[in-house]
């Protein structure tokens, strides 16, 4: 019975570790001064208005940024294009875009 008390403390120990470190980053990554701010796109899924694991797009070269954004909070289920302005997980703010813009 011990051992079965154990193994459990210890799992949930470790999910709380993990569940508190994944939201960590968001609110250390806005007060570190050594993450820049900076704008990303992004083509998210119709329909809702969470996001989960957006990649990011660099708007002036074109290509996919080396993370990805873990949570994007959005306001339009409707639309499909964002362009965000973030410091490294942390989004400061988003804003839909055409597919036009998008792509130039």
């Amino acid at each position: 019975m011990k051992i079965q008390e154990l193994i459990l403390s210890i799992v949930g120990a470790v999910a709380v570790i993990v569940g508190v470190k994944s939201h960590a980053a968001t609110y250390i990554d806005r007060i570190n001064p050594f993450v820049v701010q900076t704008v990303s796109y992004a083509k998210v899924e119709k329909g809702t208005q969470r996001y989960h694991n957006v990649e990011i797009i660099d708007p002036n070269t074109k290509k996919t940024r080396a993370y990805k954004l873990n949570n994007v909070g959005g306001y339009d289920p409707d639309e499909q294009y964002i362009k965000i302005n973030h410091k490294g997980q942390y989004v400061k703010e988003i804003r839909y875009i055409s597919k036009k813009e998008f792509e130039k």
